[in-house]
């Protein structure tokens, strides 16, 4: 009868070691696929604000190269005695670049970035926070300009041209920020 227990005792304890094994690699395994799931949910909305970030560089450099343009002609006209007219701006006094930030929202509000490499955050926070800046500059020369076209009609800010080529120029100290900084993250990504 000893025997017959002590063979049971055997049997059941190598049953349950059996069965907490096995629950213990199915939560292994579940837990493995849920982290693995996440990295590629996080791998995916890098590469969305990578695009984002591609796109938002390209916009910046048109707007850069149009605010250069602009201050060539004023200067030439100024060099000539002469004062720019609107028709001289064809996108505006200034164009800023339309910079987006739909990617890096979505990630960040989903908590998609937790899974995401720290440095990587950084450097995208960073960069994201360069464009906030950016868009501030934008929001408060739009006021100044609409204030002064309210107060005096849009040649007024044509004949204001050396106030205009010192609001072009704060645009273009930005914008060549802005490029370096996007040149500057895209030269980690090779290195």
């Amino acid at each position: 009868m000893k025997e017959n227990t002590r063979h049971a005792l055997k049997s059941a304890f190598f049953e349950a070691f059996f069965v907490i094994l096995g629950v213990g690699l199915a939560l292994a395994a579940n837990e493995w696929r849920q982290n693995t799931a996440a990295q590629k949910q996080a791998d995916s909305a890098l590469a969305g604000i990578l695009v984002e970030l591609e796109d938002n560089r390209a916009q910046v450099q048109a707007s850069h190269d149009y605010h250069m343009g602009l201050v060539g002609m004023i200067q030439e006209k100024m060099g000539a005695g002469e004062a720019p007219v609107v028709d001289d701006f064809p996108r505006g006094f200034v164009s800023p670049a339309r910079v987006a930030d739909t990617a890096w929202d979505v990630a960040t509000q989903t908590g998609v970035v937790s899974n995401m490499e720290y440095a990587t955050l950084l450097e995208l926070s960073r960069m994201y926070g360069l464009q906030d800046q950016y868009l501030s500059q934008v929001e408060s020369v739009g006021g100044l300009i609409y204030g002064q076209i309210m107060a005096g009609g849009t040649q007024a800010i044509a004949d204001n041209h050396r106030n205009l080529l010192q609001i072009i120029y704060t645009f273009i100290y930005r914008e060549y920020g802005l490029l370096a900084a996007y040149d500057a993250m895209q030269t980690g990504k090779e290195g």
